[in-house]
């Protein structure tokens, strides 16, 4: 069963890699798209969680703010710009919702959890990946030195993708192969303890390398290792936790995939999790270091 999901994965990979390159080095409209795909069918995935357990959210809704949101991202390409337009289109689907469930939602249907549960999906995805948008143009919209790469928002946005998915891979393949000890068995019992550390270990060393090799965060290789592998530790704890949050949704639901759009996966939740966590972490991380240096 192990080797048949590697298998799986890996193809999924051979597609999924280079189509990512390809799409971080355009940006623009075209990785706005990507991402507003992603947004749109997480989104689904997730009522489809809710909807299980009787609760009924307005999917169109949540789904139309989810893409808002990441197109808004892409009309601005700068955080400082869309913050404003994003907090409007979310008071905005607040209101909607809260509405809708007075026409269309009794007391006895939960319109509060409704309403909540509408705008969560949209802000959960459609604003936490719009980050991508805004790692991709930071050199861009902002002041961003001169370093040995060009396209460096590239390289940006490569960070928190190269960083979550070795740590995931990491994880997955020693955790199934010596993985002992329960991370936390009552919410996902295939995390181990050892997986969980070796998921770790491979974002620390991801980050040291992508800090030194590509993002050039310092005045010397040294301190460009150190910078890369300190935010890869802080991104290492969101992967395990964003992980976490999901296996705790999907456990609520009682499934083991948000999905079987990916082969080896299961959905988009399944495969993203992480990076909704890890994405605007690595732009407020990599922001703080701007400024502190």
């Amino acid at each position: 069963m192990v080797r048949s999901d590697l298998f799986r994965r890996l193809a999924v990979a051979a597609v999924g890699v280079p189509a990512a390159i390809l799409i971080v080095t355009y940006g623009g409209w075209v990785l706005t798209a990507a991402v507003g795909l992603i947004a749109v069918l997480a989104t689904l995935e997730l009522n489809a969680l809710v909807m299980s357990r009787g609760v009924r959210p307005f999917a169109a809704l949540g789904v139309f703010g989810s893409l808002a949101l990441v197109l808004l991202a892409g009309w601005t390409q700068s955080f400082s710009a869309w913050a404003p337009w994003a907090m409007a289109s979310v008071i905005l689907l607040f209101f909607l919702s809260s509405a809708s469930a007075v026409r269309f939602r009794a007391p006895e249907d939960r319109p509060l959890l409704v309403a909540s549960l509408t705008l969560t999906g949209a802000i959960y995805w459609g604003g936490c990946v719009s980050f991508a948008v805004f790692l991709r143009h930071l050199p861009d919209v902002g002041n961003w030195p001169d370093g040995p790469w060009a396209n460096p928002g590239a390289y940006l946005l490569a960070f928190p993708f190269a960083v979550t998915w070795t740590a995931d891979t990491a994880a997955y393949l020693i955790g199934n192969l010596i993985g002992k000890r329960k991370l936390a068995p009552y919410v996902s019992p295939g995390k181990t303890l050892e997986g969980a550390a070796a998921g770790l270990l491979a974002a620390v060393l991801t980050g040291a390398f992508m800090g030194w090799f590509f993002l050039k965060l310092g005045p010397d290789p040294l301190t460009q290792g150190l910078v890369g592998g300190g935010m890869g530790l802080v991104m290492g704890v969101s992967i395990q936790v964003g992980d976490l949050i999901e296996s705790l949704f999907k456990r609520e639901a009682g499934v083991k995939d948000s999905g079987s759009l990916l082969p080896g996966h299961g959905g988009i939740l399944d495969r993203f999790d992480a990076l909704i966590f890890t994405l605007p972490l690595t732009y407020a991380l990599i922001s703080l270091w701007s400024v502190l240096s």
